[in-house]
């Protein structure tokens, strides 16, 4: 049987060399990575709870005594001399310096060996809408084939061989902060690993259904001869997932068959992907292998459909795969070293809230029951981090975590402990959670909660001027430098406060605590406009503009938090504008910027969208084309030239084509606002809006001249229709009544 190319997925005719370059599925539990090597095949087993212990000490220095001595060095002195001060009492307190969180790691390398030297015809694809992965090639004349899935069904690896012989080698890591115990059971591989510096650790079984199966004599593995196909079965159980062992008491029931498995677990993963659909080409281009169409689009010079839309299957699919227990972390759920670049952990001052970026526009609502289940895990060492740095209630977020929310990844050159507005960025989801779904259970039980922790860490850290105000000091823009009142500090607080104000108003909570709020918001000192209009990035006179930066925080109220536009405050949103405008120049346009990074490209997307810069939007993908920011799966990389495998950009992706196409904010719904002319035709259906309104199809054609658009809204409100982009088109700004689940279609001549 030849080769299933997917309508939607890649394929490509190489096998990988690289882990960074294999094929990838998942449930969001269990992930895997598939090299497709006729004869020496690599499968990686990954799971999402997998962070190997390094020994490390989590101990906070308890410099909240010393933070009013710091607080007038900044004053008197400056922030260089704060910070070593601030460092030098950390250390005589025992810390250690900057400490890397417990790094990702994969949960084992089964490798199958076999004597097909002489292959031809060879495929490896994946498919986004089922998440099956496929091998297959041909020696001589006969047809052989692999397949892969991660059950969303049974919480298993799921991996047939055609008929054949094999050899199946389980690796042996032989980690120095880890120990291996195998055993072979009958057809059965049981694993067991050790963690050196914690009690904890997991369990691995592979289960081989085959005619004929031989351990091997000088390794953990089998000889397998068979005229039937061969089933594997993989499981990764981590010690303390109870829920697990009880799922695996349940296997003997399962089926050895593997069609028969897919078939259950196909219909649940293809339901999660088909709930939101781009449609931008015809069948016919879309089964072009992958690179054949990243050239195309080099040759092009820009953008094409067809790559565009695989771009866009390809988020969503990371983040059915990746969310689930837990969130995607850097690598989303797959790892092959146990070396991954920044701890393949939770980064929390960018990269994690890019990855969930569009779980609420793309339908995927469960999967951000693992970003709330994180959230809640990593409350203990939150809360810490607020009284040990600054004496403070409620929560500090850490910049990275994994098995810890305890912040130690700060040294002098790196300050991010001055960072807190951490925790107010990842309480946006919460909010937006309520306002897409209208669960007011969630709000009073999850929302308000988070929300009010973070008001008392502000109650408790800030410091008042004598005029009023409150300064955040110390204070930080990520990444990009430190002086009182980051932008972004302000953007976070205005947006907590607001926030927490509009939930408690909904809920009707006493007066008294919506006063309060009022009044602390009233006191956050307002935007800086610099001498050439820009927004400041620091809203102190002191500190100058570092434009050549991939961070774009001080442009928060923009691309995240959407406090204010072009009609709530024209003058505002020119100055951002303007500060934008600075850093396409200093650093995304510019070939000499700082550093490449995809995440700064996707937050530059983002803030696109909203200034209505289709000519932008047709650039920021040249740049990722241009410059190799891809895998053959369509996962990302950080750096140019595949450097450092990362997925915060596959995230983001699908939210920038969603806010190009039709995005809603302060009562505006914004149709085709940054569409680039590339993408001069298409259809997307299922797009799920704040208050409660999902996208039933979007149509356009601009050659045409022409729009259809039917939304229907789970609420009675009003809002108004306006397209930036066609000032002239008589409906711009038109106010429309939605009621109640009460579908409205229209059209539009352009």
């Amino acid at each position: 049987m030849l080769h299933q190319l997917p309508k939607r997925g890649i394929w490509t005719d190489q096998p990988a060399s690289r882990w960074e370059d294999a094929l990838v599925s998942g449930n969001g539990r269990h992930g895997v990575m598939v090299f497709g090597d006729p004869v020496h095949d690599t499968i990686i087993g990954n799971h999402c709870r997998l962070y190997l212990p390094q020994g490390n000490s989590y101990a906070l220095p308890d410099l909240a005594p010393y933070l009013e001595e710091m607080r007038a060095i900044i004053r008197q002195q400056g922030y260089e001399q704060a910070i070593s001060y601030y460092y030098q009492k950390a250390t005589e307190l025992g810390y250690q310096g900057l400490t890397m969180s417990d790094p990702s790691h994969p949960g084992f390398h089964l490798h199958v060996e076999t004597d097909h030297q002489n292959y031809s015809d060879y495929r490896r694809s994946i498919n986004y809408e089922t998440g099956e992965l496929e091998v297959s090639y041909r020696v001589d004349e006969n047809f052989y084939s692999r397949k892969v899935f991660v059950s969303q069904d049974c919480n298993q690896i799921i991996h047939s061989l055609s008929p054949g012989r094999y050899t199946i080698k389980l690796e042996d890591y032989q980690h120095p902060k880890m120990s291996q115990t195998s055993m072979i059971d009958g057809k059965t591989i049981h694993t067991h690993f050790d963690y050196c510096y914690s009690d904890g650790g997991y369990d691995v079984m592979i289960e081989v259904e085959a005619e004929v199966i031989k351990p091997l004599a000088d390794a953990i593995g089998f000889e397998i001869s068979s005229e039937e196909s061969v089933l594997v079965r993989m499981e990764i159980s981590p010690y303390h997932q109870q829920s697990e062992r009880s799922i695996i008491r349940k296997k003997s029931q399962l089926s050895d068959d593997y069609d028969s498995l897919f078939i259950n677990h196909e219909p649940i993963h293809k339901e999660m992907f088909n709930r939101v659909e781009l449609r931008l080409t015809t069948e016919k281009e879309r089964q072009q292998s992958i690179w054949s169409l990243v050239a195309k689009a080099k040759e092009q010079g820009q953008i094409t459909s067809v790559l565009l839309e695989k771009m866009y299957d390809a988020g969503r699919y990371m983040y059915i795969c990746s969310a689930g227990e837990l969130t995607p972390n850097l690598q989303g759920i797959w790892t092959g070293t146990f070396e991954p670049a920044w701890s393949g952990d939770f980064t929390f001052d960018t990269n994690v809230e890019l990855s969930i970026a569009a779980a609420l526009s793309s339908n995927l609502l469960e999967g951000l029951e693992g970003y709330f289940r994180l959230i809640k895990e990593l409350m203990p060492g939150f809360r810490e981090n607020a009284q040990k740095y600054y004496g403070a209630r409620g929560v500090m977020a850490a910049i990275h975590s994994s098995n810890s929310g305890k912040h130690v990844h700060w040294n002098q050159e790196w300050p991010l402990h001055l960072w807190t507005c951490g925790a107010g960025w990842l309480a946006h989801w919460y909010y937006q959670y309520y306002r897409f779904t209208g669960d007011k259970l969630f709000l009073q039980n999850e929302a308000i909660p988070f929300l009010e922790e973070i008001v008392l860490f502000y109650e408790d850290f800030l410091v008042e001027d004598p005029d009023g105000t409150y300064r955040f000091t110390p204070s930080y823009s990520a990444e990009n430098g430190a002086a009182d009142n980051a932008t972004q500090d302000i953007s976070v607080a205005k947006e907590v406060l607001a926030n927490l104000i509009e939930a408690y108003q909904i809920l009707g909570y006493p007066e008294e605590k919506i006063k309060k709020c009022q009044e602390m918001r009233n006191k956050l000192p307002a935007y800086q406009v610099n001498e050439a209009g820009a927004l400041k990035e620091w809203l102190t006179p002191e500190k100058g503009e570092n434009y050549n930066h991939r961070h774009f925080s001080h442009l928060y109220s923009v691309f995240q938090s959407r406090e204010f536009n072009d009609e709530t405050d024209p003058e505002m949103w020119q100055a951002a504008r303007t500060a934008f405008n600075k850093r396409l120049e200093a650093w995304l346009l510019n070939e000499e910027g700082d550093t490449s990074s995809t995440h700064g490209r996707m937050h530059s997307a983002l803030c696109a969208t909203q200034f209505h810069m289709p000519e932008l939007m047709d650039d920021i993908f040249r740049l990722l084309i241009d410059h190799n920011c891809f895998y053959s799966s369509l996962m990302m990389s950080h750096y140019n030239e595949q450097k450092i495998f990362n997925v915060d950009g596959n995230g983001a992706l699908p939210q920038v084509v969603h806010e190009m196409l039709v995005d809603f904010s302060n009562g505006r719904l914004t149709v085709l606002g940054a569409l680039p002319t590339s993408i001069s035709k298409g259809e997307i259906k299922g797009i799920r809006l704040p208050n409660q309104m999902i996208v039933n199809r979007l149509i356009w054609d601009l050659e045409a001249k022409h729009i259809e658009l039917q939304i229907v809204s789970q609420i009675d409100q009003e809002i108004k229709l306006y397209l930036p982009l066609y000032q002239e088109v008589a409906q711009n700004q038109q106010t429309m009544m939605l009621q109640r689940n009460k579908p409205v279609s229209f059209q539009i001549n352009l």
